[in-house]
């Protein structure tokens, strides 16, 4: 396997980890304010997750792909930034 797609996955299940760690949190805490703040945290996190992921394939399709099919993929991920923000 791949070392890129290892730690694509990796970084995705740290980012799993993270996401029910902030869900125990917040049943934890029991409190509004605290469970608004520790999702924020987790959605301040998510964006950078995908931009690392993504990078992470591209680097790795970069050498196989046909330029304007790169161009593309990177300008999908460019819109979808956008369009989230």
């Amino acid at each position: 396997m791949d070392a890129r797609v290892k730690l694509m996955g990796l970084t995705r299940v740290i980012y799993g980890l993270l996401g029910l760690t902030g869900g125990l949190l917040i049943f934890y805490f029991n409190d509004l304010q605290q469970a608004i703040l520790i999702n924020g945290i987790l959605g301040s996190i998510g964006p950078f997750v995908f931009l690392s992921v993504s990078a992470l394939g591209i680097a790795a399709l970069r050498a196989k792909m046909d330029k304007r099919k790169l161009l593309l993929l990177i300008l999908g991920v460019t819109l979808i930034m956008l369009g989230i923000r």
